[in-house]
């Protein structure tokens, strides 16, 4: 996709927000899955970011991080 407006990057991580191109039907996306995606980030004392591609092309850029847990492993 085109990415997602800077402007946007936060609110998307709301339920039920949904940054959708104009041209696309309103009720094509519910506005969950990052909300879920970033609440079980958090239960796993983790985080989800937004940013942009690495390599300057359109597109979001998602980041996953969650800690290694006492042995070692992530």
């Amino acid at each position: 996709g085109p990415g997602i407006p800077k402007g946007e990057r936060q609110k998307v991580f709301e339920r039920f927000h949904s940054v959708r191109p104009t041209e696309e039907a309103f009720g094509a996306h519910s506005g969950l899955g990052l909300a879920i995606a970033r609440t079980i980030a958090e239960a796993h004392d983790g985080t989800l970011a937004i940013g942009d591609r690495p390599d300057g092309k359109p597109g979001a850029w998602l980041v996953l991080s969650v800690p290694l847990d006492a042995e070692g492993n992530e």
